[in-house]
């Protein structure tokens, strides 16, 4: 009996090797091959060939929208508004100015009895007439001048006396007088449809006086000149209202006796005109 279970396990335990000799692979003759580990960091299942792709599909660019058509332009009738002004006001074009005011006159100087002079309030008075050169700058033709009536300081007749009716009385010092000038005349508008001007007139000049004594006459020439600015005030597209401040001056002049007579002579006084004054003005321009 023992003998009889001895071989059996004996026969068991030999089956068991077999086994396991035979589960382990083999690459030649008495070799044993072991599986090698994959590295750690590759993937754990490859990629599978064909494989569809996730990422997606590239949209499809939209059709533009059609815009309505543009209706067709329109151009504008033609319009006399000029650039400088609305409603196509702008100064250029025919220039007419008529101004009068008052004014402040003086003339100094001397005489054959010494010092001479006529010093009084009066009015002035002129006349432009001419056109623009370009928007806003006028040259004009002018005529101006101031007058007055005043003591004559100095005058022929300061200490003269008259007779009338058995009576004896100092003849009147006072003189009728004024100066003038004809020249041309320069207006300027800074902004060619604005109101502010400024400008100036040079020429010849004249000084007369007349005694109220005895009506005698002198006079002379000179070289005159003026100043003016002031400010327009639209009464329409042509026509202004304006004012403006005026200064006026000539060189000494030499008064003659008589001067409009063909025997006039040096009566010996030789007198300097100024004058300033405000004058209000109506413009065509």
């Amino acid at each position: 009996m023992v003998h009889s279970s001895s071989l059996t396990a004996f026969i068991a335990t030999l089956s068991l090797c077999s086994l396991a000799h035979a589960q382990e692979p083999t690459t030649g003759e008495g070799s044993t091959v072991t599986a090698e580990q994959p590295p750690l960091d590759a993937p754990s299942q490859p990629p599978v060939a064909n494989q569809p792709s996730t990422m997606p599909a590239p949209a499809t660019p939209a059709a533009p929208a059609v815009l309505p058509a543009a209706p067709p332009m329109r151009l504008a009738p033609p319009s006399d508004h000029h650039p400088y002004r609305p409603h196509g006001r702008v100064h250029e074009g025919f220039y007419l100015r008529l101004g009068s005011g008052p004014s402040f006159t003086t003339l100094r100087g001397h005489g054959p009895s010494g010092s001479a002079s006529i010093t009084d309030s009066g009015t002035s008075g002129f006349i432009a007439i001419g056109g623009a050169l370009a928007p806003g700058l006028v040259l004009a033709g002018t005529l101006q001048g101031t007058a007055f009536n005043a003591d004559f300081k100095g005058g022929p007749l300061t200490d003269a006396t008259v007779r009338s009716n058995g009576q004896t009385r100092s003849a009147s010092r006072k003189a009728d007088g004024g100066f003038g000038m004809l020249g041309i005349l320069v207006d300027w508008y800074p902004r060619p449809a604005g109101g502010w001007h400024t400008g100036f007139a040079t020429g010849v000049g004249a000084v007369g006086l007349t005694n109220t004594a005895d009506d005698s006459d002198l006079g002379g020439l000179n070289f005159a000149g003026s100043v003016f600015g002031g400010y327009d005030w639209a009464l329409g597209r042509k026509w202004a209202l304006g004012l403006q401040l005026t200064a006026s001056g000539a060189t000494r002049t030499k008064l003659k006796d008589d001067f409009d007579s063909h025997d006039s002579r040096d009566s010996g006084y030789r007198l300097t005109p100024l004058s300033v004054g405000v004058q209000a003005s109506l413009l065509y321009f």
